[in-house]
């Protein structure tokens, strides 16, 4: 149902469009989801010009005119951004399909509303302080990840909004900043803050139509696989989105990451990581098939099926919000991440019952569990209830102690085998593994090479959970098929199909059914009576 603010400006507000028309302000599909979902304390992070702060302005414009004491206040990153804002709501103002407004003051920061006893401020960054004493109703902080010292400046505007006001802050990505960690916080559920995303492949205006058949097909014959487009079409991209991609592209010098920021399709494409990552290749696959099924689960659209074999990995957390439990869950004979489950609000004994239901489900998985710190608890609680054949269990010699059947259990971390699990899971997600969870990629974007200290792990700030659970399948990944029972290929060089063992294998080949050939002789050795 629209909120009384939306039939307002739908009824009395005037827009230029991007013709430069003056139409009636009728909100398009993001500004009207953002006026379904706000909650007073809002961060949005989006795709560029989906027109949020037009939405904002206006908001707080109605507000201003009809409801008594509103102390509105815009904040945005530089004086050009400032005066465009000031101008748009100018323009408001001056457009109202209604009775004019009534203005007392009105400069180049500030409209003053006698009738309701408001103000509106639209100011820069850091241009004046505000802290003890101010009272402002509706805070919106525009493009704050742009903002210099955004910690220091808010922090003055925070504490000037009451419990009963609104704060919004918005913005599109520009790296691992103050605004990323702010996103980063409220995602997991801290605070009271919730996070609004709005991608560019939702947005109706970001495509570009064709003017034929033809142009169309030509268009679809040139789809570029260094652009990733390809993928992106058997995605499920569009040819017209794909066009406005390309378009966009162009405009950016062919430039991915940025585009990927100024564009992104996904949360975790707004922040590009600034470091070099050690996993800078990955066969990351974004689709609409990777679902979440519940808060703490994601499945990949399918699975679990049945007579697949599948092998989970698992990274421990302490369950009092901080660290995050995983569990990755991969189809093993297609080499490929069909499922996600995270939450740091789990035990570690709770969490073996978890790993246990979901190795249950998914065909009784192999599991390999991370046995370092609160690993050790999960473990020995997941062998009461889970077939021992089905867990990880490492070489231990030189034990006599009686605990030798739990200290065996689960991915020891030492600083041997880290770099080595590094590495192999390195390998395989650059060549042969299929993952889609964003969250994991956006982990492996900041998962680097300390360059003082030359430990592997998270960017400062950033959370590697999820790459540790990953670490741990892709360590046990041949353990788990000879468990399994199943047979991984094992290539050979190319044969020369004229030599003498060639011949016997082709022959043989035909009488076990192995050749589109029907078998012509009786015995398995007939091949070496055929060439006598």
């Amino acid at each position: 149902m629209p909120t009384p603010e939306r039939l307002i400006i739908e009824n009395l507000f005037m827009i230029a469009n991007k013709k430069g028309q003056d139409v009636p302000f009728q909100l398009n599909s993001t500004q009207a989801k953002l006026d379904e979902t706000l909650t007073g304390r809002d961060i949005v992070t989006k795709a560029r010009q989906e027109g949020v702060s037009a939405y904002v302005l206006a908001l707080f414009t109605v507000r201003c005119l009809h409801k008594r004491n509103t102390k509105a206040v815009v904040i945005s990153h530089d004086n050009e951004s400032t005066e465009r804002l000031f101008k748009r709501v100018r323009y408001y103002l001056d457009n109202l399909r209604g009775p004019k407004a009534v203005l007392e003051t009105s400069n180049k920061r500030e409209f003053s509303f006698p009738k309701t006893n408001s103000v509106f401020y639209i100011g820069t960054a850091g241009a004046r302080k505000f802290g003890r004493g101010d009272t402002i109703s509706d805070l919106h902080c525009s493009e704050v990840a742009f903002w210099d010292n955004p910690k220091e400046l808010t922090a003055g505007l925070f504490q000037a909004v009451p419990e009963s006001g609104t704060i919004i802050l918005e913005s599109t990505g520009n790296g691992r900043n103050w605004f990323y960690k702010r996103v980063q916080k409220a995602r997991s559920g801290k605070g009271r803050y919730f996070v609004h995303f709005f991608d560019w492949l939702n947005f109706p205006e970001y495509q570009r139509s064709f003017r034929s058949e033809e142009e169309k097909q030509e268009f679809l014959d040139s789809l570029d696989d260094e652009l990733e487009e390809i993928k992106l079409y058997q995605a499920g991209l569009t040819l017209e989105q794909l066009s406005f991609r390309r378009e966009k592209l162009e405009e950016l010098d062919y430039d991915l990451e940025l585009f990927k920021q100024e564009y992104p399709m996904t949360i975790e494409e707004c922040f590009r990581s600034s470091g070099q990552s050690i996993f800078h290749k990955t066969l990351y696959f974004f689709t609409q098939d990777w679902r979440k099924i519940s808060p703490d689960l994601h499945i990949l659209s399918g699975h679990p099926k049945k007579n697949y074999i599948y092998t989970i990995g698992a990274d421990v957390g302490g369950g009092v919000e901080q660290d995050n439990s995983v569990i990755q869950i991969a189809d093993l004979g297609n080499c490929e991440q069909v499922a996600e489950w995270v939450s740091n609000k789990v035990p570690p004994d709770v969490f073996a019952k978890v790993l246990s239901s979901i190795g249950r489900q998914f065909n009784n998985a192999f599991i390999t569990v991370e046995a370092n710190n609160h690993g050790i608890v999960t473990l020995n609680e997941l062998r009461k209830i889970y077939p021992s054949y089905l867990i990880y269990k490492r070489t231990v010699t030189n034990q006599s102690n009686a605990d030798t059947h739990i200290l065996n259990l689960g991915l020891l971390e030492t600083s041997r085998t880290r770099p080595l699990a590094i590495g192999l899971l390195r390998k395989m997600l650059a060549t042969e593994f299929i993952i889609h969870s964003p969250a994991l990629q956006e982990e492996l974007d900041t998962f680097i090479e300390d360059p003082e200290t030359h430990k592997l792990a998270a960017q400062a700030g950033c959370y590697d959970d999820r790459v540790m659970a990953m670490v741990a399948l892709a360590y046990s990944f041949t353990q788990a098929a000879m468990k399994l029972g199943y047979r991984i290929p094992v290539q050979t060089p190319e044969e020369d199909p004229f030599t003498l063992d060639a011949i016997i294998n082709e022959l043989t080949n035909r009488r076990l059914g192995n050749f589109p050939i029907a078998p012509q002789v009786g015995g398995i050795d007939d091949a070496h009576y055929l060439l006598n």
